[in-house]
């Protein structure tokens, strides 16, 4: 009598080939995930980084001071410097009676202020870092109100904004 032999299982060379398959398809999954993640990384850098957020504090600086400014009172004391003049309250005072300066620094051009000052006292009521690594800036007045160019470059990312308040005040 003859004997039936069955075998259940794979053979060396289905495990080898399935093995060399499913190693294929996990590596090209790991390269998408890590693109992926460095892609994203990238930009969120660029979105979150130092040149773009010291741009947009920049721009909503400049926006705030410029239209509550009055519109007859403003001087250029350079291209990268400029004082504009404001009520501190505007139900009360019947002539200006702050400043803001808007200015690049002489010991670190890299740098951009804010000082609000008092007209009355001269007294300095505060002096704001609006941002680093300032490659240019420029003041000109435009239309009825004061436009602002501030290039920034830290080395990793350049941004320029160029932004445009206009004078409200007289």
């Amino acid at each position: 009598m003859k004997r039936i032999r069955c075998y259940f299982g794979f053979t060396i060379t289905e495990l080898i080939l399935a093995i060399a398959i499913s190693s294929i398809l996990i590596l090209t999954m790991g390269v998408v995930m890590v693109d992926t993640q460095r892609g994203w990384m990238d930009s969120y850098a660029k979105v979150h980084g130092g040149a773009v957020t010291d741009a947009a504090v920049a721009k909503t600086a400049f926006d705030k001071v410029v239209r509550k400014a009055s519109r007859s009172l403003y001087l250029f004391d350079a291209d990268d410097d400029i004082t504009v003049y404001y009520y501190d309250n505007w139900l009360t005072s019947t002539n200006p009676d702050r400043s803001a300066r808007f200015y690049r620094s002489i010991d670190n051009p890299s740098e951009m202020y804010l000082q609000h000052s008092d007209i009355e006292t001269g007294e300095v009521l505060a002096e704001i870092l609006l941002a680093t690594n300032v490659a240019d800036l420029e003041f000109k007045p435009n239309s009825g109100g004061l436009e602002m160019k501030l290039a920034l470059d830290d080395g990793h990312e350049e941004t320029t904004v160029i932004t445009t308040a206009l004078l409200h005040n007289e």
